[in-house]
């Protein structure tokens, strides 16, 4: 599963049915069926739960498995520790005995298998104490390892190593028989439409700069707009800039620096002509297209850069009416058409069929722009629902293609970031429409995109 994992899906679940505790159950329903069908019935078994949503679907799978094995459930944090209401109900539901870590030796010694249920896909970095310690006991004892979801710490440098894995709706990225054991892939009723829908999940591939970092260290995004219409680099650069990138370098014509710094002093400017333009080197991605017009010198400022930068391209508005889709074939490049736009770019109508095709074909990652935005890869779908009619003024295609720019810069994989940029783009205009009517400005929508971040909506 390149795109989804079982915590987003939780969230966007939530955000459309206002509760994931009939996930949780169905969850901890698949591992006790897996459990049946594996271990004979009287076994002693251990279910050892971390905190969140993954300790939930532990234990809740040993309520299931109460019935026929000699079932104990350790909480790492004890009942106060747990994170969420989903696993605080499960823990009140389950009506077996449960320990604190100081049983974890005992557990272990007279268990015959160890259910882990410590971390899921969530966890940023290694593990610490006292997890390591539960790790390496858990990896030392010899018995039967069972992980939910994922094997906790699973990539990182500290994970625990199962015998058997009972995924979720998929198999994650990175899964296979070494580091998972032997993998089975549990549906837990999550429906085809949460699966394919962008929505609030979609905020936890959201980096959080680390507080050692330093400058650079967050994203370089490059910005070349606005030749013909300054306008389209002010807007392309300050949505860019409010996702959180360190650096955002616009690259047009030193005419327009007087129209576009006055709007954030942070912003790095950069003339350019035909005959001279700065290096590309260490940008993180680079958006090309918003406002630079049809002129033949704008056609050969797009065009150099499309050639002499390798590193992610977001290509938008007039750089879809000047190159050809062999011109970036391969580059893995994020280009955000509207209807008109993908027609002059590809000579296809703008259908969701040609959409994927063409994303296959010339290895493109597509945000196909609507009223229902639809992203493909050629192979994975996703539709971003949303937004309003206010959303046709002129602008907010430079607003989405800066986000997305600047959400790549942060080095999220291009079919996140444009999934990403989309929600967040359709939730800037939903925001200020609920504040202003059909009266908002493109710079409410720009001014709502900090907003989204800061509240992980």
């Amino acid at each position: 599963m390149d795109y989804l994992d079982e915590k987003s899906m939780d969230i966007n679940y939530a955000s459309t049915y206002g509760d994931t505790y009939k996930l949780m159950k169905q969850a901890g329903k698949s591992i006790s069926d897996f459990v049946e069908h594996t271990i004979p019935p009287g076994k002693s078994i251990a279910i050892i739960c971390g905190t969140g949503n993954n300790a939930g679907d532990g234990i809740c799978s040993g309520e299931y498995l109460l019935k026929k094995y000699n079932v104990s459930v350790l909480l790492i944090k004890d009942v106060k520790g747990l994170k969420t209401q989903e696993t605080r109900r499960a823990i009140n539901d389950y009506n077996g005995a449960y320990y604190p870590l100081s049983s974890l030796d005992e557990l272990i010694s007279r268990s015959d298998i160890i259910i882990d249920a410590i971390f899921g896909v969530g966890i940023n970095g290694d593990p610490r104490k006292p997890y390591i310690e539960v790790i390496e006991k858990i990896n030392n004892s010899g018995k039967t390892i069972i992980s939910v979801d994922v094997p906790s710490g699973f990539q990182t440098n500290i994970q625990v190593k199962p015998d058997y894995t009972v995924t979720f709706t998929d198999i994650k990225t990175g899964m296979n028989r070494e580091n998972s054991g032997k993998i089975t892939v549990s549906d837990i009723g999550i429906p085809e439409k949460i699966k394919s829908a962008v929505g609030p999940g979609d905020m936890v591939y959201m980096p959080i700069s680390a507080p050692e970092s330093h400058k650079g260290m967050n994203g370089t995004v490059g910005i070349l707009a606005g030749w013909e219409f300054p306008g389209a680099a002010v807007m392309s650069s300050l949505s860019a800039y409010n996702v959180g990138p360190d650096l955002v370098k616009v690259f047009t014509n030193e005419v327009n620096r007087s129209i576009i710094m006055p709007y954030n002093p942070g912003l790095m400017f950069y003339p350019v002509n035909g005959k001279n333009f700065p290096t590309l080197s260490g940008l993180n991605s680079m958006l090309i297209g918003p406002g630079m017009g049809k002129s033949r010198e704008a056609e050969d400022l797009i065009k150099y850069a499309i050639k002499n930068y390798n590193g992610q391209l977001i290509l938008d508005a007039d750089a879809l009416k000047l190159i050809t889709p062999s011109e970036v074939k391969d580059r893995n490049a994020i280009i955000t058409p509207h209807s008109m736009e993908f027609t002059a770019f590809t000579g296809l109508k703008p259908t969701e069929e040609n959409a994927v095709e063409t994303a296959k074909k010339y290895g493109l990652i597509i945000l196909l722009k609507g009223s229902k935005d639809i992203i493909t890869d050629g192979v994975n779908i996703r539709y971003s629902y949303g937004g309003n009619s206010r959303m046709t003024m002129g602008g907010t295609g430079d607003v989405l293609a800066g986000i997305v720019a600047g959400i790549a810069s942060r080095k999220v994989s291009p079919l996140r970031s444009a999934s990403l940029g989309s929600f967040i783009n359709k939730k800037c205009g939903d925001i200020a429409f609920e504040k202003f009517g059909s009266y908002y400005g493109i710079m409410d929508m720009i001014d709502n995109i900090k907003i989204i971040m800061h509240n992980k909506f």
